[in-house]
């Protein structure tokens, strides 16, 4: 067999083995239009190349006319498929280029069956048989060009014109990929386009005595896509690997999430707002006190919320939708097996670009052990804030006592009096009114210490009401007006009459202050008689708060001690037990307030406790 029938069958062969890869590759759909493109350029350049062969192995002058005749038709298919493919695969070139390409080409066709015998010869007038490598010998067609013959090289010029600004377009696009890309396709299918095209027609002009080599000329760009396919191929293996790799870490970072999730009871859970629908990584859906699985809106959670918590939920939910997206709140849920359960939610909503609310993202936790623990511990704050107040009864009850038994002495020595007037013959009934009136006055202000001292003594839950904090003061002078007495103090009482009303337990600011007051009158025990005095001040400060300060003129603080004195235990006193001031910073703590003492420059003590005001959402 021919040598060159060998090569020109294996240059045919090279390109229909391209062929069916790249139609593999664009069945895969990884790049689909470009692959099909090279596809079809490689199965027209090996029906090029087939015809090649046929043409040098041809004896009759109408089979050459025929071949070169119907070769421009895998021409035209060829140059096409290649203009589709530089479209894209590079995503570059411009169109009008592009066009004129496929016009010029299907113009070439147009000549070739309508002009001459085809487009490059007008007439064949005989064929020419020459020798090539050694002792292979093809036939060469002779005759008169085709004057239409220029069509076909133009159509080449601007395809190579095409392929090329193209390549300047994908060079300016920066990447090292793209740089490499439009040498490489741009240098192969040039070289093919100037290699196939000038040959060929050197060959028809009768100037050099050769085969026709378009086939073999196309091999540059099937080299080219090659190491391309194969440089995709490596590309896409290590981002398959990478992809492997990330896709574990991902796995092992969901399980991560899950385990320290399900350590710390947290569920994620996406409220898609568009479509009203909640979705929870909960999947048995008890994060809803559901046991069913079933679609959840924002209505149906809300309709299973406590109902004391359901409309500071809903507002909390559109305060985010009007502020800056950020959700917070508490709320209990009653669960299928029937016990209330607090969780704790928080979440950001993500905005569209007309700031419409898409959806919002959160987690939720369940607090419940911690809301019991809270409520242990609040009991036994409670318990021991009761035990104070008894405690710190207990030593007045001498002054209480005293207190008492004036209204009580009046009101015997009245009703005494009353009998003696009632034994008389003539009865003054406006002096006996007038001692009634008396008693009752007496009984009233009996019944009044009694119900101050019922208050302080009762054990009951703490509320959070609108307190006036002058009236307080009063209150407690008051239940204090024996002991100061008792004890030579003056007291002095300034009293801001513009406070406002501070929102708190009226019970405890009323221990608190009872304690203050008691221990800036065991502070002055050791003070001469005539001077000592308590100042007691209500003010409002420039952080919109109110203050009370008890003032003392005893001996002050030591400094080291200012701060230990509020701690559990800590006490300077021979009997004390170290629980009054501690019980009194954690009644004000939890009051939104503080509670501090500070050293008068010349001597005694001072005590401020500050309140927040009530501003008629705190209650």
């Amino acid at each position: 067999m021919s040598w060159i029938t060998v090569l020109w069958s294996m240059l045919a062969s090279t390109s229909l083995t391209f062929a069916l890869l790249h139609l593999f590759l664009w069945a895969k759909g990884i790049k689909p239009w470009a692959n099909f493109s090279f596809a079809v350029a490689a199965v027209a350049a090996a029906v090029i190349t087939g015809m090649e062969l046929m043409a040098m192995r041809t004896t009759s002058i109408e089979q050459m006319a025929f071949i070169l005749r119907w070769s421009h038709l895998p021409i035209l298919v060829l140059w096409v498929a290649i203009v589709c493919f530089v479209r894209c695969y590079f995503d570059a070139g411009r169109a009008w280029l592009a066009w004129t390409v496929v016009v010029l080409r299907v113009l070439a066709l147009t000549l070739s069956l309508t002009t001459g015998q085809n487009l490059f010869f007008d007439e064949i007038t005989g064929l020419k048989q020459i020798t090539v490598w050694g002792d292979e010998t093809v036939s060469l067609p002779l005759g008169l060009l085709n004057p239409w013959y220029f069509v076909g090289p133009l159509s080449a010029l601007v395809l190579a014109a095409f392929v090329v600004d193209a390549a300047f377009t994908m060079w300016r696009g920066g990447t090292d990929t793209g740089h490499r890309r439009a040498v490489i396709f741009s240098a192969s299918i040039t070289i093919f386009l100037l290699t196939a095209v000038g040959h060929t027609a050197l060959v028809n002009a009768g100037i050099i005595d050769s085969p026709y080599i378009g086939g073999l000329s196309f091999m540059p760009i099937l080299l080219a896509m090659s190491y391309e396919l194969s440089c995709d191929m490596l590309h896409s293996a290590q981002l398959s690997q990478r992809l492997q790799a990330r896709e574990a870490e991902l796995r092992i970072s969901k399980q991560r999430m899950r385990l320290a999730a399900s350590a710390a009871e947290l569920r994620l859970w996406e409220w898609d707002i568009v479509h009203d629908h909640i979705w929870s990584t909960d999947k048995t859906l008890t994060l809803y006190g559901i046991s069913e699985p079933q679609k959840i809106s924002f209505g149906s959670l809300l309709s299973i919320i406590y109902d004391e918590d359901r409309e500071q939920v809903r507002l909390a939910v559109e305060k985010s939708m009007m502020g800056n997206g950020n959700f917070e709140s508490e709320y209990r849920l009653k669960m299928p097996d029937g016990q209330i359960h607090w969780f704790h939610s928080r979440g950001r909503i993500e905005f569209s670009d007309d700031n419409q609310p898409l959806r919002m993202l959160g987690v939720s936790i369940d607090i419940t052990r911690r809301k019991h623990a809270e409520l242990e511990v609040q009991q036994q704050r409670n318990e021991l804030t009761h035990l104070s107040r008894v405690t710190l009864l207990g030593e007045l009850s001498g002054s209480l006592a005293h207190e008492l038994n004036q209204p009580l002495t009046a009101i015997l020595s009245n009703a005494q009096a009353v009998q003696r007037f009632l034994s008389r013959d003539v009865v003054d009934l406006a002096e006996v009114r007038d001692i009634l009136n008396d008693i009752v006055a007496e009984n009233r202000r009996a019944g009044d210490i009694i119900h101050r001292l019922r208050l302080l003594l009762k054990r009951c839950e703490i509320e959070h009401l609108p307190v006036d904090l002058n009236k307080v003061v009063r209150d407690v002078l008051k239940l204090l007006h024996s002991d100061l007495v008792n004890n030579n103090i003056a007291v002095s009482v300034d009293l801001d009459q513009q406070l406002t009303a501070v929102i708190g337990d009226r019970v405890q600011l009323q221990q608190v202050l009872l304690n203050l007051i008691m221990n800036a009158c065991e502070a002055m025990s050791y003070t001469v008689a005539g001077q000592r005095r308590l100042f007691v001040r209500t003010q409002l400060t420039c952080n919109n708060s109110a203050q009370v300060s008890v003032v003392d003129q005893g001996p002050g603080i030591p400094t080291e001690n200012l701060e230990n004195i509020f701690e559990p235990f800590f006490t300077t006193k021979l009997h004390g037990m170290g629980l009054g001031l501690p019980i009194c910073r954690t009644i004000i703590t939890a009051h939104g307030g503080q509670l501090w003492a500070t050293n008068k420059n010349d001597r005694g003590a001072v005590f401020h406790l500050t309140l927040p005001l009530y501003s008629g959402e705190n209650a």
